[in-house]
């Protein structure tokens, strides 16, 4: 199969799709980031049962907590980014990649077709599985023709 046919065709169910970190609605935004810190994990996809509700991010810690002086109590659906967009794991890789490249995205739920959460892909898996299944379309494409340099090359 090529490059592009896999795109097309490739489902998110092959992925090696990460557990992700899932909190509670009521958590307040300390622990989340606490948790986040210690799983090394940009986000935190928000679960209402097994239900994503929300996700929480790096920006939006930034954003919604940092600068806007959030208490450290707020729980995380006061600062959570409500019905985030999600991936089905029938979804394919062009669904993915076109969901993160229009949404400016790094991480995505992966759901059910009852919205429950199953894992989370990243950017980085998309990558990993791409340049792993097709390493010489990815390790040979040709530079950008259409790209000019702002400075010498080496300096």
């Amino acid at each position: 199969m090529n490059f592009e046919a896999a795109l097309k065709t490739e489902k998110i169910r092959n992925l090696a799709t990460r557990e992700g970190l899932t909190v509670p609605p009521e958590t307040p935004l300390g622990e989340v980031v606490r948790r986040m810190q210690e799983r090394r994990t940009g986000c935190a996809v928000v679960v209402s049962g097994k239900k994503v509700v929300g996700i929480f991010t790096e920006r939006d810690a930034l954003i919604r907590g940092l600068l806007a002086d959030a208490d450290p109590e707020t729980p995380i659906e006061k600062l959570m980014t409500a019905k985030p967009k999600v991936l089905d794991r029938e979804d394919t890789l062009a669904v993915a990649i076109r969901l993160m490249h229009d949404g400016k995205y790094r991480h995505l739920p992966v759901v059910n077709g009852k919205r429950e959460f199953l894992g989370l892909v990243s950017v980085r898996d998309i990558v990993f599985y791409l340049s792993e299944n097709f390493p010489l379309e990815i390790y040979n494409l040709p530079p950008d023709p259409h790209r000019i340099s702002s400075s010498a090359e080496g300096a």
